[in-house]
């Protein structure tokens, strides 16, 4: 894992670069990616230690720089050769005292380490929060990065994806797919309607139980609807029930898909994602079941379309495009704001029934970045039968006393 790589940024981990300068910019927190891993039981400290700084892909990550072609303006991973030192801080306070201040802390690809893990130790329990730069990898390459602490490790070489449309498939994709979104977003569209100060990362986690989980999937079937279509459809109801919550017209929610290729599917590095987008009005989400199936209708109108595929397309050609251009095609047309909110639904995570260091993994909460704006990112996910719904936020764009009220209402929602 430690040889000399020369691996040139593709469109969604450029993507994630524009981000992370942003998020760092306006909350002092780059565009970090973290997973907290419980663990049952209490692991001695020098164990825990050892185990994580003699792990192979932390390493490999921790050894990675940013470089950029002058002439081509081109950005690519470098490393030459030889691990370097990450941080590895052991709290003494206990998991939820330290939390706040973990997912505060940066990883800079330019300046620092790319890398960082805590761990903290309370009721019997060992916790591994553990935090990577987004330009670096995705939710799957993180998947892949906590699967190399088990007894289970099978994690394989870093790959990239062959290509095979030509530049001129491409650039038709790339105005197809820029057509698609421009009529989708715009100065209308709905946003926070709060800002004050500098931006502040918070989160809040709510966990169903598995009799909880068990009745939302009940009311998803008999809406005969779709995983994705139920939850951001019962999300942007939820929303729209909130008065005063959002200014503008339009709801704009882009969603990340993952476009793994078989031959990455063990690939640490890099990014593969690509996203689809829903646009809605408050006219279009006077109920639940109308939400899911608005959903639903533009789910399958851009599958058959390819948008993903297209937008994929889309972003590989805009490596080549200088920052402050790059900036303004992302910003220009939603006046400084991508969407209203963003929004992920995380696979199962594949270290249920895992083992560290022979202690059963007993919970895993994957964390999103907060990028402000839009400065609200609503994520869903599952471990060991429980729902789990995050929302990492911006407090200067929304209260945490608003995130509670969104998240209550959200769940009597899901649960009919």
């Amino acid at each position: 894992m430690n040889s000399v790589i020369s691996y040139p940024l593709n469109g969604a981990d450029r993507f994630q670069l524009y981000f992370d300068d942003l998020a760092r910019k306006n909350t002092g927190t780059g565009n970090v990616i973290r997973a907290a891993v419980a663990i049952e039981g209490m692991v001695l400290e020098p164990e825990i230690r050892k185990l994580i700084e003699s792990n192979e892909c932390l390493r490999f990550l921790s050894s990675i720089s940013l470089s950029r072609n002058f002439l081509s303006g081109l950005y690519s991973f470098r490393n030459n050769g030889s691990s370097k030192s990450f941080p590895v801080n052991i709290h003494r306070n206990t998991y939820m005292e330290a939390l706040p201040s973990v997912i505060s802390k940066d990883c800079d690809l330019s300046n620092g380490s790319p890398v960082r893990v805590d761990v903290m130790f309370d009721e019997n329990k060992t916790y591994l929060v553990i935090s990577v730069s987004h330009v670096l990898i995705d939710h799957s390459g993180m998947e892949i990065l906590l699967s190399s602490f088990t007894e289970e490790n099978n994690f394989g070489k870093i790959s990239a994806p062959a290509q095979k449309k030509s530049f001129f498939s491409k650039l038709a994709d790339s105005f197809s797919a820029t057509i698609f979104v421009s009529s989708m977003s715009g100065r209308a569209m709905k946003r926070l309607n709060r800002k004050s100060g500098k931006g502040n990362v918070r989160f809040n986690l709510v966990e169903m139980t598995v009799d909880e989980t068990g009745r939302i999937k009940d009311h998803m079937m008999k809406l005969n609807a779709s995983m994705l279509s139920f939850f951001l459809g019962s999300s942007l109801f939820t929303s729209g029930s909130i008065p005063d919550l959002f200014t503008g017209k339009n709801y704009f929610v882009p969603v990340p898909m993952d476009r793994r290729p078989a031959s990455c599917k063990n690939s640490l590095l890099s990014n593969f994602i690509s996203f689809i987008y829903f646009k809605a009005t408050d006219s279009d989400l006077k109920s639940l079941k109308a939400s899911v199936e608005l959903i639903t209708r533009q789910t399958i109108s851009q599958a058959r379309k390819n948008i993903p595929g297209k937008f994929s397309s889309l972003l590989d050609l805009f490596r080549f495009v200088p920052k402050p251009f790059y900036r303004a095609f992302i910003e220009l047309p939603g006046g400084g704001h991508a969407a209203t909110f963003a929004f992920s639904l995380l696979t199962n995570s594949g270290m249920e029934g895992k083992k560290i260091l022979g202690y059963k993994v007993i919970n895993v909460t994957h964390y999103a970045p907060v990028i402000s704006p839009p400065g609200l990112n609503v994520i869903f996910s599952e471990f060991n039968g429980k729902l789990k719904i995050l929302c990492s936020f911006d407090e200067s764009r929304i209260t945490n006393e608003d995130v509670v009220i969104f998240l209550e209402a959200l769940k009597l929602n899901l649960l009919g």
